[in-house]
């Protein structure tokens, strides 16, 4: 379902269009009203909201400015406006700015809207990533892994299936590690028992729960549940009681000793990069030493990640580490070195703005921290296969 939100400072206007159409037979919710655009970008701000219903005359903050925020801060969603017999000139201006269409109040009727909502659910459609069942493999796993980092949260995220009934209570996470005092094993054998944890782990979440597996570099098992677990009848299973079960039947099938800890409940899948440094800070303390360190250097680039200056040094000195010792854990624990991971998420912020903006591609060169935009075009192609501007015209 897209969530609707409706702007109008009439209430009678938005009475009878809440009752004019069946909104859930376009794959509609009528998710929330407003009064004045700044009432509605508060909302916005709050909600997940995907199409925008607003008039093009209201008092304070009025619909042509308030479309402009909204393709400058929530590029996705989309506008369409509401306009009476003298606001030609104004609905004109409307389309130049990129909304879908424009109603004539005095005259619409049911099959208009749902001409005109039909268009913006089909936009919708358009450009939504691809659903789970579309991705496979390293893919699905890079995707749900992004989910993890406010940077590289996905926008929207898997709307088909995290904004489904399932989730639609909220969300918990659970992080799921070896324990560091098991008994070492070869490169190999280690690889192929982790395979094995995520797999089993998966099949029975799937089975009791529900909600996504995945691993992050083959050291931990994630987990992404659903606020209610799906084979629980009238009686909720209890989260820690569950979890325990759950390392018991690892330990008896596949004689691996592991830890686990699992975050709050949540409100939304948004608030996914919260649940997951909780759960990781709730990890055992010889467990998340290393981890938390990567943790807190990865939040630090994420403040300063369009920066130009920024080096392994500062951040070391800033988190109270050695230079030596933070580059071994990042290795180690990311899988990739400090400044190719500085160099990925700024090319991925980048990619993010070339998909859902219009700014030149030096402008988006220059915000992430490379005044050569030619350098910068170089270092896109050599890690995503095409130029900026060849990736903006897929």
């Amino acid at each position: 379902m897209w969530n609707l939100l409706v702007v109008e400072d009439e209430s009678i206007v938005r009475v009878g269009l809440r009752y004019m159409v069946n909104w859930e037979s376009l794959g509609l919710n009528w998710k929330a009203e407003a009064s004045n655009g700044e009432e509605a970008l508060s909302i916005l701000a709050s909600q997940q909201i995907h199409i925008v219903l607003t008039d093009i005359r209201m008092p304070g903050m009025d619909g042509l400015v308030l479309a402009k925020q909204i393709k400058q801060q929530y590029a996705g969603v989309q506008v369409i406006f509401l306009s009476s017999y003298d606001d030609f000139a104004y609905a004109k201006e409307a389309l130049r700015l990129g909304a879908v269409d424009y109603l004539h109040k005095p005259t619409m009727d049911e099959d208009e809207i749902r001409e005109v909502l039909g268009k913006a659910v089909k936009l919708l459609e358009e450009q939504k990533p691809p659903s789970r069942q579309q991705l496979s493999g390293d893919d699905k796993n890079e995707y749900l892994l992004s989910m993890l980092d406010t940077y590289t949260f996905p926008s929207p995220p898997f709307a088909s299936e995290l904004e489904t009934d399932e989730f639609k209570m909220g969300c918990w996470l659970t992080i799921i590690r070896k324990r560091e005092d098991a008994i070492a094993e070869t490169a190999d054998s280690e690889h192929l028992r982790f395979v094995s944890l995520l797999y089993l782990i998966d099949e029975l979440v799937a089975k009791d729960w529900g909600g996504f597996v995945f691993h992050r570099h083959y050291r931990e098992v994630i987990w992404i549940a659903p606020l209610m677990a799906k084979a629980s009848g009238n009686k909720q299973p209890e989260k820690s009681k569950y979890l325990e079960g759950l390392r018991q039947k690892v330990l008896e099938l596949l004689n691996a000793a592991v830890v686990y800890s699992h975050s709050s409940c949540y409100a939304h899948i948004t608030d996914l990069p919260k649940a997951y440094l909780e759960a990781l800070l709730r990890l055992p303390v010889k467990e998340q030493s290393d981890n938390l360190i990567v943790r807190m250097a990865k939040e630090w680039v994420d403040r300063r990640l369009l920066e130009e200056d920024m080096t392994l040094s500062k951040v070391a000195a800033d988190i109270h580490v050695s230079q030596g010792y933070l580059s071994r854990v990042f290795q180690k624990e990311v899988g990739e070195n400090f400044s190719d991971y500085v160099i990925r998420n700024k090319l991925e912020y980048a990619q993010k703005k070339l998909r859902e903006t219009n700014r030149k591609v030096y402008e988006i060169a220059t915000e992430v921290g490379y005044a050569n935009a030619h350098y910068f075009s170089k270092l896109f192609k050599e890690k995503f296969g095409v130029t900026p501007i060849e990736y903006r015209n897929q």
